[in-house]
């Protein structure tokens, strides 16, 4: 069960299965989730924490959403039954599709893994069991939660679409998937991954306005598979945080705050934008030594075009990068935003010569 789906506006601080008797919450599914358990870690950022499971054990490789770890300086795993936090490296990342691979620094000793299944077989009222930290915050006594639902098909969720991610092939589940428990794996009654845990989708009734969760969503495994040997390579190509940095939709600058623009600033260039009919990607902060910084290019601008391509969403960002090769040369072009960048007044435009990185 397969759909096309479209990343919506997002930025590097993201946000997050008829066979036999479904079973009902809290119940483990036959696949035994006990066992799975021993493989599903908690990621602690610095200012993050999330959940991500071992899926290569020999090589200390962990995979987890891109969306959890963007921006964080330093990283770090706890094991189930460990009371520490083992280091970790960000080793490849992709935003668009929220998912990056993360590999233990320190070689340790009886790690468990877990293997994939094909997403393919998956069919509307499967029985499956999503497990994840819901509570995760760095704490090495937290638990894993298995928590049992069956998949729904594409066709019974109403409203707009999800906002993340931006990949081709999602599985949609019954089990409500909370922040934190983003990352961690989808399983099938045999115990094989079938979906890793990305977000849900919010409706809204526009009567009353009330918001309630309507159904989850996992980037489905065979989509996952393959894109991991990338990205356990190295890949960082498409990752816009990686080479340019956090970025978010103009008429969505919540994020500012956390980047040190005061909210009065945030709004008034919001509402400035969009008096001048302006759209674009506004940029909210880089990572010191990227391609984004050393092309001097400041926080507060609002990038408009990426090779003569217009981009008002992230969506239409990462379609561009889909065409686009490591060490391609990006042009971008745009204007400020009056905020967040000394010397810089409104409306100024500014042009600037990104190399991509990461492999292709």
């Amino acid at each position: 069960m397969s759909a096309k789906i479209n990343l919506l506006a997002a930025s590097s601080l993201l946000v997050a299965m008829c066979g036999a008797m479904v079973p009902t919450a809290g119940e483990p599914s036959t696949g035994d989730p006990e066992q799975a358990k021993a493989a599903v870690v908690q990621v602690v950022g610095d200012s993050a924490a999330g959940t991500g499971f071992i899926y290569d054990a020999s090589r200390g490789l962990v995979v987890t959403t891109a969306s959890l770890i963007a921006g964080e300086s330093s990283l770090g795993v706890i094991i189930p039954g460990e009371k520490h936090l083992a280091p970790a490296q960000l080793v490849g990342s992709d935003l668009c599709q929220d998912l990056a691979v993360l590999r233990l620094t320190s070689p340790l000793q009886g790690l468990k893994e877990l293997q994939f299944g094909d997403s393919d077989l998956v069919v509307d009222g499967d029985p499956i069991t999503s497990l994840g930290y819901p509570e995760a915050g760095g704490d090495a006594g937290a638990d894993v939660v298995a928590t049992a639902g069956e998949a729904t098909d594409e066709s019974d969720v109403e409203g707009d679409t999800p906002s993340y991610p931006h990949h081709p092939s999602v599985i949609y589940h019954s089990v409500e998937v909370k922040a934190r428990a983003a990352g961690g794996p989808v399983l099938n009654s045999d115990g094989e991954v079938i979906g890793v845990n990305t977000g849900v989708f919010i409706e809204q009734d526009p009567l009353i306005g009330e918001k309630h969760r309507s159904s989850s969503v996992a980037i489905d495994s065979n989509h996952a598979k393959s894109k991991l040997p990338g990205l356990a390579a190295g890949d960082m190509k498409n990752d816009p945080g990686w080479w340019l940095g956090a970025v978010s939709d103009p008429t969505l600058p919540q994020s500012a705050a956390a980047a040190g623009i005061p909210e009065g600033s945030a709004k008034d260039a919001q509402k400035r934008l969009q008096d001048e009919g302006i759209n674009g990607l506004f940029l909210v902060d880089f990572r010191k030594n990227s391609p984004a910084s050393n092309a001097n290019l400041q926080q507060g601008a609002v990038i408009a075009a990426v090779n003569g391509e217009n981009v008002s969403s992230v969506t239409e960002l990462c379609d561009v990068l889909e065409s686009a090769s490591a060490g391609d040369t990006l042009n971008l072009k745009g204007v400020y935003s009056g905020v967040g960048s000394a010397g810089h007044t409104f409306g100024g435009s500014w042009t600037a010569e990104l190399v991509l990185e990461g492999n292709s």
